[in-house]
């Protein structure tokens, strides 16, 4: 069976993200649990599968994304160190090998590194899929006036798109939003960050990033 299939269906595993998701709910986050797992494992898959790596890369990638948040069910201040510890006590009690756990580890304990490259091809894929993720099924607060500026961003975008070419070597990531509520200034002023991580991601997998927002290219 595959590491992912191990995780995925792993008791303390469900556990952890789901207490990840009710500690983001009681500080008013948006989501940070099971859903963004689930989305980044299948963000990743897409990526990876399109550009020809093998299963057992993309298991040990999806296996990464799936947990790279667990450590937000301590806190989110110094979750992908967390996440890393807790990660491998999972991996460990489901017998993984050590050449396979070490990869997953190191992807989960260095995704919040922004200001460098990705570790590895793999940990660039988790970047691009845990970055790219927003959209309005994030956000846990029900009402509007309650909404700080990440709630506000993330309810704005309505379709979130992200699409290899592997003749062009590029990665398209397009969103729509509704500029009722946010403007793409403030999408800028808060995510910029994020798009500019994105591109030296995509760099390390030999992509060109390009960004579009209501169908107008930006990057």
């Amino acid at each position: 069976m595959k590491i992912y299939e191990l995780v995925t269906n792993y008791h303390d595993t469900q556990v952890f993200l789901k207490q990840a998701d009710e500690n983001f709910k009681a500080m008013g986050y948006t989501e940070q649990g099971l859903l963004h797992a689930q989305h980044t494992a299948s963000v990743v898959f897409n990526i990876l599968s399109k550009l020809r790596f093998t299963q057992e890369d993309i298991d040990i990638a999806m296996t990464a994304g799936y947990l790279h948040d667990i450590g937000c069910c301590i806190s989110y201040k110094g979750h992908d160190q967390n996440g890393a510890i807790i990660a491998n006590k999972i991996l460990t009690r489901l017998n993984i090998p050590q050449d396979k756990k070490l990869p997953i580890l190191s992807i989960i304990g260095s995704h919040e590194d922004v200001e460098i490259l990705p570790i590895s091809e793999l940990a660039a894929a988790v970047a691009i899929a845990d970055k790219t993720d927003v959209r309005r099924q994030r956000v846990v607060k029900s009402n509007f006036k309650y909404f700080d500026q990440y709630d506000k961003v993330h309810y704005a975008v309505i379709e979130n798109n992200l699409e290899i070419f592997n003749k062009e070597k590029s990665i398209k990531f397009s969103i729509t939003i509704d500029e009722n509520i946010c403007s793409v200034l403030e999408y800028f002023e808060l995510f910029l960050g994020r798009v500019e991580f994105c591109k030296k991601a995509a760099g390390k997998l030999g992509l060109q990033f390009e960004f579009y927002i209501n169908k107008v290219k930006y990057l």
